[in-house]
């Protein structure tokens, strides 16, 4: 499980990883913010 600060340092591409792993809908088209609250 991830918390938020730590979420907040990663970048874009990389939370784009973790939502995909996570099969989280249209994570591409979502900004770093949108990203971290679904991915939590």
């Amino acid at each position: 499980m991830y918390d938020i600060l730590e979420l907040s340092k990663m970048l874009l591409p990389d939370l784009r990883e973790i939502a995909k792993e996570l099969k989280i809908r249209k994570a591409e088209s979502l900004k770093k913010q949108d990203l971290i609250y679904k991915i939590l």
